[in-house]
């Protein structure tokens, strides 16, 4: 009998064209790795508070907070909506040494000092003038921020001084979940800083997969500072913008990362993510909607 002889394999046969799918050796950490936070969300939506009526009315938007507690992650939507609605507000960026959301807008006043007591007058001035001319701004005082507690202090009711002149102050206070991210708020409420428009953002980003806002946040709504604070503002809810790396690689808008007319585009899922966070915004923001030059 003729001896079998052994087969030779034979290689798979390639695809005409076809792009062999080579995974990334890029190793997925945190919330990422957790397919649980991909998971619709388990709790309602938060309450929608209303806010003071300011339509037609010219405003001074002010936000502060501790570092990363999404302070121009909001100004950069607050902007980027007054924009897409025909509007044309002053954009300022106080912070000297980090020029953040001057990197996302043209024409950013920024002050041409470091010295505290010049970007005091600075800021100052800037105010001044958009009392004159009735004119909106848009104002990121920046992580830390001491230019508007110092102004504050040493002019006792501005906020009061500012509404008599016929503009509007409003002001954002950002917190996370940790009771210390109230300090900057409650350091102008003690220096006087009270506007009649100001609202407390708590920011979902430190939530962990599987937890809640109730659980997440329980040490700061449990706190007397919080209930103190609480009681002279409007309470929002800002969601975590999953897609916030990619965004910001990109340094481009939301509207831009959300509808791939950047280069390169959003891969689908993190363009979903920002579709999703920016119809979020919509909703939780519609209370204080009048406040947005």
């Amino acid at each position: 009998m003729p001896e079998d002889k052994p087969q030779t394999p034979t290689s798979p046969t390639k695809p005409s064209g076809a792009t062999p799918y080579r995974p990334s050796a890029t190793k997925l950490a945190g919330h990422r790795a957790d397919i649980s936070s991909l998971a619709p969300p388990k709790e309602l939506e938060p309450d929608i508070e209303q806010g003071i009526d300011l339509t037609g009315r010219a405003k001074i938007i002010f936000a502060a907070g501790r570092g990363k507690t999404g302070k121009t992650t909001l100004l950069r939507w607050l902007t980027e909506t007054s924009i897409r609605n025909g509007g044309t507000p002053i954009l300022a960026d106080v912070d000297p040494s980090n020029a953040t959301f001057s990197a996302y807008f043209a024409d950013v006043a920024r002050p041409d000092t470091d010295n505290p007591a010049g970007v005091a007058a600075w800021l100052q001035e800037l105010i001044e003038y958009c009392i004159t001319e009735r004119q909106s701004a848009i104002i990121d005082l920046g992580g830390g921020d001491t230019t508007l507690r110092s102004l504050a202090a040493e002019m006792p009711g501005l906020a009061t001084h500012i509404e008599a002149a016929g503009m509007v102050p409003v002001m954002f206070h950002l917190t996370g979940p940790q009771p210390e991210d109230l300090l900057p708020a409650l350091t102008l409420a003690a220096r006087g800083f009270t506007p009649t428009a100001q609202a407390l953002v708590l920011n979902e980003y430190a939530i962990e997969p599987g937890s809640t806002r109730e659980r997440a946040f329980a040490r700061l709504t449990a706190s007397t500072a919080y209930g103190n604070l609480a009681a002279d503002c409007v309470k929002l809810w800002m969601p975590r913008l999953h897609a916030a790396e990619a965004v910001e690689s990109r340094q481009c808008s939301f509207a831009a990362a959300r509808d791939g007319t950047i280069n390169p585009p959003l891969g689908l899922f993190d363009a979903a993510r920002v579709r999703i966070w920016l119809n979020a915004m919509d909703r939780r923001f519609a209370g204080v909607r009048s406040w947005i030059p």
